[in-house]
């Protein structure tokens, strides 16, 4: 069993968390990007121009998540989790023809250093608890990073295009 939960949906990205219910111990977020434009060669070197342009939009699904899921889950698990996700974006936005392109992120190894300890137990849980929240929330943060450069490149392309009144 497994749950999706949307985090922020913004105009071209999106971001979610999923959860295994059955590994609690496993924190995924992924967000989607790039929704609205054909893929290409740059995106998918090995796909040839013509099969990019049978393809009605380009799908960007970066998975972000504490542990290799490929090592991590078996086999069966893996490929459920990579259609789960896949056939939600594309049917959510009822893009039935697209190019989903998934990039995996693990973050095993994380800055601990602004870790703090709180010592109240009742209101913030136990140390493990502690650490496992600020892991969640540091994966979470990494995916928002991401989208707000993507947002950003997106507004800088715009910014350096030339409008007809500046050649004047």
């Amino acid at each position: 069993m497994d749950n999706l939960t949307r985090i922020i949906r913004l105009r071209d990205a999106e971001l979610w968390e999923y959860e295994f219910l059955d590994k609690k111990e496993i924190i995924i977020y992924f967000s989607i990007t790039d929704l609205n434009r054909k893929a290409t060669t740059h995106d998918n070197p090995l796909a040839i121009r013509e099969e990019l342009d049978e393809r009605d939009n380009y799908i960007s699904i970066d998975v972000h998540s504490n542990l290799d899921l490929k090592k991590t889950l078996e086999e069966d698990t893996f490929d459920d989790f990579i259609t789960t996700i896949s056939s939600l974006v594309e049917h959510m936005h009822d893009f039935h023809n697209a190019h989903v392109y998934t990039n995996m992120h693990v973050h095993e190894k994380m800055n601990l250093t602004d870790f703090q300890l709180e010592k109240d137990e009742d209101l913030h849980g136990d140390e493990k608890e502690q650490l496992y929240t600020f892991k969640r929330l540091w994966i979470q943060q990494v995916c928002f990073q991401m989208i707000e450069q993507h947002l950003n490149r997106k507004i800088k392309e715009i910014s350096k295009s030339r409008f007809c009144q500046d050649l004047i």
